[in-house]
């Protein structure tokens, strides 16, 4: 199988591996990438990227916030391939528009993983009738939030007819418990879509000589035993997530897609988690596995979980390990790769 590739972020092409880099990131010369390693006959995956250098790149990101030099590059190549695999609206809409338009019936297959509910899930009637017309050649979906569902079947029936939800699932190998000694120091990180607002509020209630590590937003308010960390690279944080006692990801509330990919990976590395009950995580985590549920905004709850966390840090290793386990056993990269590989066949 021929696979070409659209992801909504840049891709570097390595001659030899760089483990500051995360995998999807990367293209290793004679390594199969990403999670399309675990198909059952591994495919020649060919990636265009969204082409950060090409002059039309400011006003994509900034003024239509969908990649069109990526979509003409795609399309003027696409019959080399077997199926295109667009992964986010932005790399996936224009694809799809082009190929709409288009008089040629034989096509490869297009799929769009769908990780904001194609438009952030707005429904005003301009960004609808636009949606409707750049769907009109009936693209697959995979959506990795369930609730994206209930989108798809009221607002574009006739544009959306075959999806599945398939949940995101983490590198087990790349994120892994590390041998190392836990600092007196709770984390959180990411620099989009968190809700630190109540995280450091609630901060503020927790009466404990533990500092809180956020990393990725330096322009938060100074606080009292709050340390602000700048983006580092996957290097880097696994440090920060491996010398932790727990991880705090703080969510808003959307009903799409994201996040996962940070509590997950703490998991994965042996940590417990606290992590906010949302639409993007419900899918994903079970209370008394290594996950502990807040509700949005609730900077009450969120107080509590973390003196609980703290009044038992005698059990924050076992819970831990109980964290590994549940990833390993239902939330791994290759659980998610046969998932995809197996959608892709089915699609006719």
């Amino acid at each position: 199988m021929k696979i070409l590739f659209l992801p909504n972020w840049d891709v570097h092409k390595l001659n030899q591996d760089d483990p500051l880099i995360q995998s999807p990131n990367k293209q290793v010369r004679n390594q199969a990438y990403w999670f399309f390693r675990f198909f059952k006959d591994l495919p020649d995956v060919t990636i265009i990227d969204r082409q950060k250098k090409n002059i039309l790149h400011l006003f994509e990101t900034k003024a239509i916030k969908f990649y069109i030099y990526q979509a003409l590059r795609a399309f003027f190549n696409r019959d080399n391939f077997d199926i295109v695999i667009s992964h986010g609206a932005q790399s996936g809409l224009f694809y799809s528009l082009l190929r709409g338009l288009s008089s040629k019936k034989s096509m490869p297959k297009h799929i769009i993983i769908d990780v904001g509910g194609l438009n952030g899930g707005r429904t005003n009637k301009a960004e609808v009738a636009f949606l409707r017309f750049a769907l009109k050649s009936k693209p697959a979906i995979i959506y990795h939030s369930s609730i994206q569902k209930e989108l798809y079947e009221k607002v574009y029936p006739k544009q959306i007819l075959n999806s599945k939800f398939i949940r995101f699932g983490v590198n087990i190998n790349e994120f892994t418990p590390m041998d190392v000694d836990s600092e007196n120091y709770i984390l959180s990180f990411g620099y989009a879509k968190r809700d630190y607002k109540t995280l450091l509020s609630s901060w503020r209630s927790v009466e404990s000589s533990t500092k809180l590590h956020i990393v990725g937003d330096t322009s938060l308010e100074d606080q009292e035993e709050v340390v602000l960390i700048p983006k580092v690279n996957v290097f880097e944080l696994k440090q920060h997530i491996a010398k932790s006692l727990f991880v705090v990801i703080p969510l808003p509330l959307f009903n799409y897609s994201y996040g996962q990919m940070s509590f997950l990976q703490s998991m994965a590395m042996g940590k417990c988690v606290i992590v906010t009950k949302t639409p993007s995580s419900i899918d994903y985590l079970e209370e008394g596995n290594g996950a502990f549920f807040v509700d949005p905004y609730d900077e009450l709850d969120m107080t509590n979980k973390i003196n609980l966390l703290l009044e038992n840090k005698d059990k924050l290793k076992k819970w831990g390990q109980r964290a590994r386990k549940y990833i390993e056993e239902n939330l791994n990269e290759e659980i998610m790769a046969k998932e995809i590989d197996e959608f892709i066949l089915s699609i006719k």
